[in-house]
């Protein structure tokens, strides 16, 4: 196996041909580079002016981009470096697929298809941390000096971060892939899909309240109300209040669970509730909850008190919470894909429309013209 690990200068960070330079590296399985280069590239479009400032700055001039090839004449040799046996990575790689991507279709050249891995999410795997750190912050742990928006240097700085954190994790590439579940990106015919991995990778932090919903609500999606009739919490949906709610996670719920085997369900909103818990402080939804009750809302309200005498013996069960979050991270990424994929049809189906309409007027008026 072998590392392909390349990154992408845009001349003002948009398309139409925004490709500038193609930095990439070669190493073996050992990260030993074997070939690297730079390649510039004369764009079909401007330079933002504030890539040559202080803040952020190309590591050639302007003059030095304008004397390089334009991007077909060089489109053969980036092509040649995409074999079959390579694993393609790049430091928040997304950003620079859809660069050459684009810099392919702004010339009409033919795709190059491949597979890409993130090093900028396995580097915040390895800091079990999610969020996106720059290259910069990922090499200084290691150690690694480099020249900031050089093409080259950033994917070679890329390669020996992700050489730093396999050797701090004491495991090979494949190894940690797999341990935390990593797919990589792709470029298929219908697009391009990211490098992901649902797996909760962080210490799950309890004290969060938006953790806790997330939790609340893929516990509630799992469960199923117990239809019998004469159950003691037949046709009631309970709310509690936000303490009695976020409080205990994983008691709350084992208290929805069991009213929900007593035929009840569960919901945190106000409105869509019938029976409303409290335990006695004055809250935002409890103040909330008396407001709809004077407008005309038909809801009980119930003392925590009164209400566990009603429940009864609530089971004591542990979740495995890593678990659920990661399913929930699958529902909605699958989500989030078919609605793109619902979209992109959608697309195509207008501009096939489109098409036609101007064949068809195209037509009427050559029969007018004779």
């Amino acid at each position: 196996m072998k590392y392909l690990c390349y990154d992408i200068e845009s001349c003002d960070g948009g398309k139409n041909g925004s490709l500038c330079s193609f930095g990439y590296c070669i190493a073996d399985e050992n990260f030993n580079i074997i070939e690297q280069d730079d390649i510039i590239v004369n764009p079909n479009k401007p330079f933002n002016k504030r890539l040559f400032g202080k803040v952020i700055k190309l590591a050639y001039t302007e003059d030095v981009f304008r004397a390089a090839p334009r991007f077909p004449l060089v489109y053969d040799r980036i092509r040649a470096l995409f074999d079959d046996d390579v694993t393609v990575i790049g430091f928040s790689i997304i950003n620079d697929v859809n660069y050459l991507a684009d810099a392919i279709r702004t010339y009409k050249l033919a795709h190059i298809r491949y597979e890409f891995f993130d090093v900028q999410l396995m580097y915040g795997i390895h800091k079990r941390e999610n969020r996106n750190y720059a290259l910069s912050a990922a090499a200084e742990e290691f150690g690694i000096e480099f020249l900031e928006h050089r093409s080259m240097d950033d994917a070679v700085a890329t390669l020996r971060v992700l050489q730093g954190l396999l050797k701090a994790e004491g495991k090979s590439f494949a190894e940690f892939v797999e341990e935390y579940g990593i797919m990589p990106g792709k470029i298929t015919g219908s697009g391009i899909k990211n490098c992901y991995t649902d797996t909760v990778y962080t210490e799950i932090d309890y004290s969060n309240a938006k953790t806790k919903k997330r939790l609340l609500n893929e516990f509630l999606l799992s469960l199923t109300k117990n239809k019998a009739h004469g159950l003691p919490f037949s046709g009631k949906v309970v709310c509690f209040d936000e303490e009695m709610e976020l409080g205990d996670i994983t008691l709350t719920r084992n208290r929805i669970a069991k009213i929900f085997e007593l035929g009840g369900r569960y919901s945190s909103g106000v409105e869509s509730s019938n029976v409303f818990v409290y335990d006695g402080t004055e809250s935002a939804r409890y103040a909330y909850a008396k407001d709809t009750h004077k407008m005309g809302h038909r809801l009980k309200f119930m003392t925590k008190e009164d209400f566990l005498a009603m429940l009864g013996e609530v089971p004591t069960t542990q979740y495995d919470d890593s678990a659920i979050l990661r399913a929930g991270n699958r529902r909605r990424r699958i989500s989030r894909e078919r609605t793109a994929e619902k979209n992109r049809q959608a697309q195509i189906k207008a501009n096939a429309q489109k098409r036609n309409q101007s064949l068809t007027m195209g037509a009427a008026s050559d029969i007018s013209a004779k």
